[in-house]
């Protein structure tokens, strides 16, 4: 009779398994990071070897992301955010990649240290083209008033007579800026995580540890960190508020609104998120015009405060468009406009300005009413608040007129913690890969862009077949057979 075969090593028990991944994916991620870090430090090297490089980089940090997703559920929160802090460090201390948007942060910032006003002025016609700062500022923006809010250029200002024309200095201050809006995001998203019934490790993972997090927030520095760190920190104080009995749920709650209209003075979108809640506690109370009322004027007057404090006044709000002046090729109202003006010009008719235009219209139309359909769901109970908010901006990020891949973490955020399904999960988390790796961390000219891609395409298609060769499970090996 002939014996079974008896495999000669055992195999690694099955609960080493989640352990060994988050380690590998953890040290993995780090490692990308450093080498993105790395290849766009301004080490002399081809164009197209630091758009390659940095996008093969990129690559291994989604990669490590997604794999870390797969044990995210067995991982506690604090060793979570310790991974985001770990992935974030090389990226702390990279150059500004993705956007030149803290060029402009810096010059507005100078504009109103000299007691200028940047609502109306641009860098070039306030601080002169041959400032330090403004030949730092992209073409697009050199005379372009600011259209953030007073309490975002307030701050600017600070900066700006803090560090003058030191770039590195502004640099530092503004990514100092951005951590800490990171800071209240790693404070806020498992709270409202567990208020929502989601998990808890896997609202950080999707949310925190989100490429678009470290790409658009950490190294690119923009000021959504800011706001959406404010937002998320007012909405869970909203929400916690209004679970409890007064006055503490009513001292909750105002400081929640608070926290979500200073979010507004730095990005106007965030009032969408007041905007939610303000119905959802109305439809809570006997009276929900006082209390629709109540939270708007309370907004109202801190803004106020904020303009006549500042001494920046109310030229924000019509300087709010200026930014809808750039055709962001990733906007789906401009998408529109652009495939009808190159239908067009094939029979030599320009149409684009026309397409867009229209376009936009109808984006701006059906916002209104994709708005109007989120707040009536909230208000009759269907949509909890905190999924309302990410629809919202949902809403708003597709039928704007301007779209960055960073916009759409106004969405993520909110919708990471009020996920419940798996295929929900994943859909959010494909968006956010295919963003990570739509926009190269530094621009090097149109024939390094393309060619930088392409070889990064070569060799994810080569590594692809190799990896699953190197780690499909080999046959085990068998003892010799008897004789």
């Amino acid at each position: 009779m002939i014996a079974p075969p008896v495999p000669v090593r055992a195999a690694r028990p099955a609960a080493h398994a989640p352990a060994g991944r988050f380690g590998l994916a953890r040290w993995g991620g780090f490692a990308a990071a450093a080498v993105l870090a790395a290849v766009t430090s301004g080490v002399p090297l081809p164009g197209l070897a630091v758009t390659a490089g940095g996008l093969l980089a990129m690559a291994g940090v989604a990669a490590a992301w997604l794999a870390l997703g797969a044990v995210a559920a067995t991982v506690p929160v604090r060793r979570l955010v310790a991974v985001a802090a770990l992935w974030a460090s090389p990226l702390l201390i990279s150059r500004p990649l993705f956007s030149g948007d803290v060029w402009s942060y810096l010059a507005q910032g100078l504009i109103v240290a000299r007691g200028q006003d940047p609502y109306t002025l641009g860098p070039a016609q306030a601080l002169g083209a041959d400032s330090a700062v403004t030949r730092h500022v992209s073409p697009y923006w050199m005379d372009t008033p600011a259209p953030y809010g007073p309490g975002w250029e307030a701050l600017s200002g600070l900066v700006g007579r803090l560090t003058g024309e030191h770039l590195a200095a502004g640099v530092l201050l503004y990514r100092l800026v951005a951590v800490a809006g990171v800071l209240m995001i790693a404070w806020a998203l498992p709270r409202l995580a567990r208020r929502a019934g989601v998990p808890a490790s896997r609202a950080v993972w999707l949310g925190l540890l989100n490429p678009l997090v470290l790409w658009h927030l950490v190294t690119g520095v923009h000021n959504d960190a800011l706001m959406l760190g404010l937002l998320l920190a007012g909405v869970e104080l909203v929400l916690a508020g209004a679970g409890l009995g007064a006055p503490a749920a009513a001292a909750r709650v105002v400081a929640g609104f608070g926290l979500i209209t200073l979010a507004a003075n730095v990005k106007v979108v965030a009032a969408g998120a007041g905007c939610v809640l303000a119905v959802h506690l109305a439809r809570r109370h006997r009276r929900p015009a006082l209390t629709l009322l109540l939270a708007a004027g309370g907004g109202a007057a801190l803004t106020v405060a904020i303009c006549l404090g500042t001494g920046l006044g109310f030229g924000w709000i019509e300087a709010l468009g200026s930014s809808s002046g750039v055709h962001s090729w990733l906007a789906p109202t401009n998408q529109v406009g652009f495939l009808i003006g190159g239908a067009g010009s094939l029979a030599g008719a320009d149409l684009t300005a026309g397409a867009i235009h229209a376009a936009r219209t109808a984006g701006a139309v059906a916002g209104a009413a994709g708005a109007g359909w989120v707040l009536w769901r909230v208000y009759r109970g269907r949509t909890d608040p905190l999924r309302g908010i990410g629809l919202l901006f949902a809403v708003m990020v597709v039928c704007g007129p301007v779209l960055h891949p960073w916009y759409v973490l106004w969405a993520i955020l909110p919708l990471a913690a009020s996920a419940r399904s798996v295929r929900e999960v994943r859909r959010l988390a494909g968006v956010s890969v295919v963003l990570a790796v739509a926009l190269p961390p530094a621009g090097h000219g149109v024939a390094a862009l393309a060619g930088g891609y392409a070889l990064a395409a070569l060799v994810v298609a080569a590594a692809v077949p190799a990896y699953r060769l190197l780690s499909a499970r080999p046959a085990p090996l068998l003892a010799p057979l008897p004789a």
